[in-house]
Formats: C-alpha cells, sequence, structure tokens
C-alpha cells in the first residue's frame, strides 16, 4: 500500500475524533448536562463526577485522534479508541432501545461507529505506514 494512502487514511480516520473532541471542549457545559454522562457518572457510585467523564471523554476523542494523525503510538492509541467506541456504541447509541427519530439518528452513529472500528483494525494490523512519527522513531 502506497505510504501516502495509509497517510490519508490516519487523516480521515483523526479527523472525526479530532473535530468531535474540539467541539466537546469548546460545548463542555452541553457534555456535562448529557444524559449518557449522566447515566455513566450514576453507575460510577460517585466516584466520577459527570464534569470528570465530560472532560475525559472530550480528551480522549481530541488527544486519540492528534496521536492517530501523527502516527505516534498508532497501535496502542488504536486500541484505546477501539474500547473508547465500543462503550460510546453500548452507553449512547444502543438504538435498539429507542424509538423513531432517536433511533434512526442513533443507528446511523452506531454503524459509522463500527466502520470506525474496522479503520482503526486496519492501523493495528498495519501499522501508520512510513509517514509517521512511528516509523521515524522506529530503530530499524
Amino acid at each position: 500500500m502506497s505510504d501516502y494512502v495509509q497517510a490519508i487514511g490516519r487523516v480521515l480516520i483523526s479527523a472525526v475524533f479530532i473535530v468531535f473532541g474540539y467541539l466537546q471542549f469548546t460545548q463542555i457545559g452541553n457534555y456535562i448536562a448529557n444524559p449518557v454522562v449522566m447515566k455513566v457518572a450514576a453507575m460510577s457510585g460517585g466516584i466520577l463526577s459527570p464534569t470528570v467523564i465530560a472532560y475525559l471523554v472530550a480528551a480522549i476523542d481530541l488527544f486519540g485522534g492528534l496521536l492517530i494523525l501523527a502516527g505516534y503510538q498508532t497501535r496502542w492509541t488504536a486500541i484505546v479508541l477501539i474500547g473508547f467506541i465500543v462503550l460510546t456504541l453500548i452507553f449512547a447509541h444502543n438504538f435498539w432501545t429507542m424509538e423513531g427519530p432517536a433511533r434512526a439518528a442513533n443507528q446511523a452513529h452506531f454503524y459509522k461507529n463500527l466502520g470506525l472500528i474496522g479503520g482503526l483494525l486496519f492501523l493495528i494490523t498495519l501499522g501508520p505506514g512510513r509517514c509517521s512519527l512511528d516509523h521515524r522513531f522506529s530503530k530499524s
């Protein structure tokens, strides 16, 4: 595979995480009040506040996206992002429990996220390519 095609793939995958992370940080109040964030905070038994969860989600999105973009610690970052997406699928986009427009919107997000997992699995398997910090810092 062309090194440039791999780099373009990383840019496209990372864009989703970077944009959503940025939006979450700039609109953090909306995320703190999000019913899913409140539910997860309650499930933690009060150990994690909604504020902590909202900032953690924003940080995982933004910084995970930036690491994928740069191709630094790519495989580990992809593993973390897959775990994060799986939790998002379970808690936020569980369309099978919804009706009407909410079901349709969350079903679309669910399948988009499955596609992201597929792309991240390719990164884990193939690596970030030669146009990456991982390649630049490798000992080979």
